[in-house]
């Protein structure tokens, strides 16, 4: 009997120990996935960025969504040629969401933000846009920023990234 509760007792010591370390890779995992996707979309930034200093002007692209559909676009740019939007032709059936990261007004319902550019779409599902966003200056929250709620974290819900069009600098916020 003595054996047992000795047992149980080294057992709720490794479990006290254990399952605040494990309570957490969750939270790892979508820090982890929102830099990727920051890292990525900083890469992209700038290629494009080095796309337009060599055409000199705006330029045509294709997008493809998470489902395949092909959607042809101009990349519109700020004045100094980082990207700030998309102009989208549909090309085939359905409509191209960008998963709350387009303007808001109908008038501009097929202006794109710049971050479905350079973010894989199914991705892009899990980012969105903040009110308070400009046109030179949009602000996002991605899975992690969403999310995550110890304020101890590298991100977390207190967080957003800020991407500057006029600067090309996509920063933590």
């Amino acid at each position: 009997m003595i054996e047992l509760v000795f047992v149980i007792v080294v057992l709720g010591i490794i479990s006290a120990l254990a399952v605040p370390r494990f309570s957490s890779i969750q939270d790892d995992a979508l820090i982890s996935a929102e830099k990727q996707s920051i890292s990525v979309a900083r890469q992209g930034i700038l290629v494009l960025y080095g796309k337009r200093q060599v055409r000199g002007r705006n330029f045509q692209t294709t997008l493809y969504n998470f489902d395949g559909d092909e959607y042809s676009c101009e990349v519109h740019f700020s004045d100094s040629f980082f990207p700030k939007s998309l102009s989208v032709k549909e090309t085939t059936a359905g409509t191209l969401t960008d998963n709350n990261l387009s303007f808001d007004s109908i008038a501009e319902q097929y202006e794109r933000r710049a971050l479905a550019l350079v973010v894989d779409s199914e991705d892009l599902v899990e980012w969105e846009k903040l009110d308070g966003s400009s046109r030179n200056v949009e602000k996002l929250k991605g899975p992690a920023s969403r999310y995550v709620n110890d304020q101890q974290n590298e991100i977390s819900s207190s967080n957003y990234w800020e991407y500057n069009n006029t600067s090309g600098k996509i920063v933590l916020r």
